[in-house]
């Protein structure tokens, strides 16, 4: 007999058999009806979820964390979610031992699978526990830099200074150099100017001086460097070096640069740019053309 005929034998006496055909079809009744419940329960805890979220997304006081908060938003969301797919699984009539069991013998394969994710939540706890950056700190990872937007739980976000949106996972930050530039209240500002040799260096540095001690957001408590620095190759560098807040810092910088020029401008003081003597020396053979050249003249 082949097993067509053995395959068809078998639905023929499922149908005819009375009892067997009541029973599975009980069985795919009360499959179908849990099915259904199990979505609609799954539905419904979304739209709680999503209630919930929002009113934890209101519960910003200002004296909370903002890293902090984020951070557990998204976890707090993962574990919800995580939650209702449980709870429908068991609707369905999966058994608590059998999903314990189905969890554990996939955890090592997941574990293998998402090992960049399990390392991105990693790298997520200890950004929370230690503090590297948060909310608003302008940082720079991996060469990539910007104002921190937000810190979940497998990645940081980074706005750039041209307001593009970096996504830098958390596992990423951790395993790099981190440069924090507004965790401390005060940045140096450092800069270097170039003088002519013909100049007046101690002029040069009378004129950074006065600028550095008018500017009103250069802190004038701490010691301010303006020296000679160097004999360079096309001109004799000035080191200025002063301090201000963390956030006037470009401010600082670029009324600096621009005072500097025009009042080295003024006071007939040059920038000098890089020059290169060239000498030319003429061939033996190059005379004696030339010599001939005036013979034949």
């Amino acid at each position: 007999m082949t097993k067509t005929n053995t395959f068809f034998k078998k639905i023929y006496e499922l149908l005819t058999n009375t009892d067997r055909f009541a029973e599975l079809t009980e069985t795919i009744i009360l499959f179908s009806l849990r099915a259904i419940a199990a979505v609609l329960v799954f539905l419904i805890f979304r739209k709680i979820i999503n209630i919930l979220m929002k009113k934890y997304e209101k519960f910003d006081r200002k004296d909370s964390n903002k890293s902090l908060h984020t951070f557990s938003r998204s976890m707090l969301r993962l574990t919800l979610n995580f939650i209702a797919i449980m709870i429908a699984l068991l609707i369905i009539g999966v058994k608590q031992t059998a999903f314990v069991g189905l969890l554990g013998g996939a955890g090592l394969g997941i574990g293998l699978a998402l090992k960049d994710t399990l390392a991105n939540f990693a790298g997520g706890v200890i950004l929370i526990i230690f503090k590297a950056y948060e909310i608003g700190d302008f940082i720079e990872i991996d060469g990539q830099s910007g104002s921190v937007h937000e810190i979940n739980v497998f990645a940081t976000t980074l706005n750039t200074i041209d307001n593009k949106r970096i996504l830098v996972p958390n596992g990423l930050a951790t395993s790099h150099q981190i440069i924090n530039y507004t965790k401390n209240k005060t940045r140096r500002v450092d800069l270097l100017f170039g003088i002519s040799y013909n100049d007046d260096f101690k002029k040069a540095i009378k004129i950074l001086t006065d600028l550095a001690e008018a500017h009103p957001q250069i802190l004038q408590k701490i010691d301010k460097t303006i020296r000679l620095r160097e004999l360079g190759d096309s001109s004799v560098n000035i080191t200025f070096r002063v301090w201000c807040k963390s956030s006037d810092y470009w401010s600082v910088y670029y009324d600096i640069m621009e005072s500097a020029k025009l009042k080295f401008d003024e006071s007939g003081i040059s920038i000098p740019f890089p020059q290169m003597d060239v000498h030319m020396h003429k061939t033996e053979k190059e005379i004696t053309i030339n010599k001939l050249k005036e013979e034949k003249k």
